[in-house]
């Protein structure tokens, strides 16, 4: 093994980025250290690792403070709009479960007991379903925490 190929074989690449996020344990980070005193090319990457992350750390993903966007997302126009999607949706939906349970008790097809125990099963879990959905809408009209931001 030529001498080129052993300290490619020692380089601390795999460990740059456990020193930069302060993963490593004491030991780990010493030997990291130690090597970068004497290895131009991991020191190098260090130093690249270590100002991509103060770059990244740096960045914003919108131009818009934080209250600008809240504010944005509270419109009139987009909770209406909002709204009315929803309002389809659900729309749409039991539309098209109304005409399926119809098809299905107009069937002659299946039995008459496969049918009431089907409609028992799927009627339990509506139940279930619109019950979750009242008493979430009731904890929303008065719950007084709803306002608090973290």
């Amino acid at each position: 093994m030529s001498e080129h190929e052993k300290s490619v074989d020692q380089h601390v690449g795999e460990l740059l980025s456990g020193m930069v996020d302060g993963e490593l344990t004491q030991q780990q980070r010493q030997l990291v250290s130690l090597h970068c005193e004497t290895c131009d090319e991991c020191r190098e990457n260090l130093e690249n690792l270590r100002g991509l992350r103060q770059r990244i750390g740096n960045s914003q993903l919108s131009e818009l403070g934080e209250d600008q966007w809240r504010e944005n997302m509270n419109d009139k126009k987009v909770t209406t709009s909002r709204s009315i999607g929803w309002l389809m949706l659900v729309g749409g939906l039991l539309a098209i479960a109304g005409i399926f349970l119809i098809a299905f008790i107009l069937s002659d097809e299946i039995h008459i007991g496969m049918k009431l125990i089907l409609i028992a099963i799927y009627g339990g879990l509506a139940t279930l379903l619109y019950s979750v959905l009242r008493q979430r809408l009731i904890e929303q009209k008065t719950d007084k925490y709803k306002d608090v931001e973290i």
